[in-house]
Order: C-alpha cells, then structure tokens, then sequence
C-alpha cells in the first residue's frame, strides 16, 4: 500500500535529504532542521504511536505552530491514523466536546496549553497524553528502535479519512471535516500551474496548522515544491522577522494585508521591503479582498492572489494567476475540478456547488449534516452565493448569513443575539454588526439607565464574553431603550 504522502516524502529524502527544511525560532534566529531529520523523525513517531496500538485511531494535536506540530501531523496523516488539530483559542469547552465528538485516543499537546490539558486529563483519564517538551523525545527514541528501517510503518489507505479539520466559520462547536490523503494533495497540480516554486524558494508561514490553508497549501506543499518554510515566531514581530527571512510565498487574510499597508504608510517604508525585498507570490483568503486593496499592493509591484475554498473542498475551488488584472474576483477556478451554480437568478448569481478529488470524506460522526451538505447528485453545497463567469468566480455573500471578519472567521449574528438575551432578564433584543473591524452589539433593555455606570456595563460585556468562543467576543455594546424598537 502507498499514498501521496509516503511517496512524496521517499522522493524528498532521496533528492533533498541534506537540505535545510523547517526553521523555526530559538531565541533570535532561526534555527533548521532538515528534509533527513524530518522525515526520520516522523517515521520514529509512526513506529511508535502504532506500536501503543493507535493504528486506525484518532490523535489530537494542540497547541500553537512548531516543527513538533508538524512532525506529528505527518506522521499520524501519512501511517498511523487521523489527525485532529485543535485551535489553541479555543474555550475549554469546545475543546472537551470536540475531544469526546473525535474520540481522541491520544493527545500531542504542548505546554503552553497545560492549564486545559490538565482539566482534560481530570475528566478523561483513559486518553494518551504526549508532552512535546517533556514526553516527545522519548517517544521518538523508542520508535527509532522500534522501527527498523525507514519507511517500515505500513502507509495508511489514501482514500481514508486522516485528517480533520475544524470549520473555521462555526463558532459554537464546529463541524469535523474529515479529509483524506486524496483531498490533501488533491491541489498541488492547480497550484503548480500558477506558480514557479521550488528549492530556492521559502515561506514566511503564520497560518495555523490546524487550519486547511496554512496546513496544505503552506506546509504539506513544500513535501511536494522543496521550498523551506520558516514558522512565525511572533506575530507582533512579523515585519521584523521577514527583514531576516527575505521570503519568496507568503499567505494571509484582508486583515494581514491592511496591517503592513498600515506599516508602510506610518514609516514610508514600501510595502515590498516590509516582506523582505524577494517576495514573488501573496495569496489571499479566509475573506472579500477589497479591489482597493489589491490595487494598492498592485501599484506596489505586488499583485496579491485571491485563494477562495472552504476546509470540505481542502482549502481549494479556484486560485488567482499572478498576473490576474480581474481586481473583483475571487479567483480562477480550479481545472480539476466540477463547479457551477445552483439555481441561479436572473444576473447569474446561486449557490456555488463543487465536485471533485477535493471533496472531503464527510462530517465526524454527523451523518445528518454530512447529507445536507450534499446535492442528490453528488455535489457539495458550498453555502456561498456567487456566480462564474469565464472561469472566474465571484463571491457576493453567504447563504446562511454569517458575517466574515476581517480575520477570516465566519460569525452567526444570530446566535450571539440569542446568547445575549439569555444572559439577563432585562435585555429584549440585540443587533450585531462590523463596525471599525470589530464586531458591536446593540443591546435593548428595559431600563438603560441601569447601564448608565461604566462598571455595570463592562461586566455586561465581560459577562458575555466569558460564555463564547474568542471570535464572537463583542469589542463595544451600545444599551437602547426597548421603547425604541417600536418607533
């Protein structure tokens, strides 16, 4: 047996074995390991999290970027079962019911998150727990002896599930998207079409890995390119660190690309020096990238790619050329795949509905909604309202009515409004909305003069911050009289 994976990372370590790989920050440099240490590392973790017995089984990963992270994260896609990444942002709570949804059987966490996978190892004692500070080399030891030679560890099946990934747009408890070998490599040929990388190139990544993007077309891609990958260090540092790097790919949100415009009109510095001089490719997704926008970093000499796709379709549905001069599209759709829309309207515009390798397997454990997700005839439905047009595919907003920040995260104003007026028995309503890229609350209550003391309102908002996740945290409420939604 044989996937993807297992044959990209055989051809990496016979042609680039030597080679300088993963960098990642250790006090003021960075530090590398190669394509060898990598690819022997992830055999020694495959030989020893199969010989534990967690073939087959599900294994959490938690905690921020790092080359252990990944390590893992091969290792567990390409031979021993399915890897779970959870977001560190995450409440407690979205953590324990996504462990228990997944049915984790091991846990690859690191340190920084020990104050939840403590409580978690109080309420699910049975789970595996691996530290990558203090545990993980001594797993790597034991399968060092345990394996053999390399590539002993029998690869998984590549039509399997092996990966999953949460949907970044459900801001309760998300769906599970299960993803197969198959859908991860299912893209690289679209993106070798649009661009020429290769040994001498490298990525700035801060994506996060438990996201489809930053997983696949970041990192699982460079196995496939040979491009090196440095990982953020810290993101207050970023323009800084990139003077260092001087990276050739580099991928965002709108808001990424709105802060270093920022920087560059603060310090008259332009904007291909705050990446480093040497950037050749910017890729864009998560969000609409204003054509304002876009025209700018144009005019700059740096035409940013618009990278629309959805964590069900492997992060991939169409993908910008370089020299795209189309500023209001969200890309060219991709040439491997079956896409057209559902019932349009009269200007063209329906839901946008995909078939292809890049579909994923289903739903975790959520048979209902994976069926919902699905035409009669086998096409995946997107949610997105949007048209195509000479292959190009225009995004206008989506069906259910979420609001996408400027981070990318998907929010339900729904749900929030639902949240605040179960919180006190004096608030009627609530309204959510933008406004300055931050998400506000117009709350009505019966009496606004309660709220007249500052202190009373911030409890209010920290009240109901302390009950949702980290993306639907409101920065600003304004309290209104109920009597005003009669007028």
């Amino acid at each position: 047996m044989t996937n993807a994976l297992d044959t990209f990372l055989k051809k990496d370590l016979e042609k680039w074995g030597d080679r300088d790989y993963l960098f990642e920050l250790k006090g003021e440099s960075f530090v590398p390991t190669t394509y060898r240490e990598f690819i022997e590392k992830v055999n020694f973790l495959a030989a020893y999290l199969t010989g534990r017995g967690l073939k087959g089984k599900c294994i959490g990963i938690y905690g921020p970027n790092s080359i252990r992270w990944m390590i893992s994260d091969v290792a567990i896609i390409g031979y021993v079962g399915c890897s779970v990444g959870f977001p560190r942002g995450w409440s407690y709570d979205n953590l324990e019911y996504s462990v228990r949804k997944a049915q984790i059987e091991c846990l690859i966490y690191d340190e920084e998150m020990s104050e939840n996978v403590g409580r978690l190892k109080a309420e699910h004692p049975d789970i595996f727990y691996i530290s990558m500070q203090n545990d993980f080399d001594a797993c790597l030891e034991e399968g060092r002896k345990s394996c053999g030679t390399l590539f002993s560890t029998e690869p998984s099946a590549e039509d399997t599930p092996a990966k999953v990934v949460f949907t970044s747009g459900t801001t309760s408890f998300p769906k599970a998207v299960m993803l197969s070998v198959s859908n991860i490599f299912s893209g690289w040929r679209t993106l070798e079409r649009r661009v020429t990388l290769n040994e001498e190139d490298s990525c700035y990544l801060f994506l996060p890995l438990h996201h489809t993007y930053g997983s696949i077309y970041n990192f699982m891609y460079s196995l496939v390119f040979g491009y090196s990958v440095y990982l953020a260090g810290s993101l207050q540092n970023m323009i800084a660190e990139m003077k260092i790097v001087r990276p050739t790919a580099f991928s965002g949100v709108p808001k990424t690309y709105t802060k270093i415009l920022e920087a560059s009109e603060k310090y008259g510095v332009s904007i291909p020096s705050l990446f480093g001089g040497r950037m050749k490719y910017l890729f864009s997704g998560g969000a609409i990238l204003s054509p304002e926008l876009r025209t700018v970093y144009k005019d700059a000499g740096l035409n940013i790619m618009n990278a629309y796709g959805l964590s069900e379709t492997s992060s991939g549905f169409c993908l910008d050329y370089p020299d795209e001069e189309d500023m209001e599209s969200a890309g060219t759709l991709m040439e491997d795949i079956d896409a057209k829309v559902l019932d349009p309207a009269p200007d063209g515009y329906g839901e946008l509905i995909v078939k292809g390798d890049l579909i994923f397997k289903g739903y975790m454990n959520d048979e209902a909604a994976t069926k919902a997700a699905f035409t009669p005839d086998g096409y995946f439905l997107t949610g997105d309202i949007g048209t195509i047009r000479n292959n190009k595919v225009y995004v206008r907003c989506r069906k259910d009515k979420l609001i996408t920040l400027p981070n990318g995260e998907n929010v339900s104003p729904k749900r929030i409004e639902e949240k605040i007026r179960s919180i006190r028995t004096d608030i009627t309503a609530a309204k959510i909305y933008i406004r300055d890229d931050k998400l506000n609350a117009d709350i009505y209550v019966q009496d606004p003069a309660v709220y007249d003391d500052p202190e009373v309102r911030k409890s209010l908002i920290d009240e109901l911050n302390g009950s949702i996740s980290k993306f639907e945290r409101i920065d600003k409420c304004n309290i209104i009289s109920s009597l005003q939604m009669m007028k």
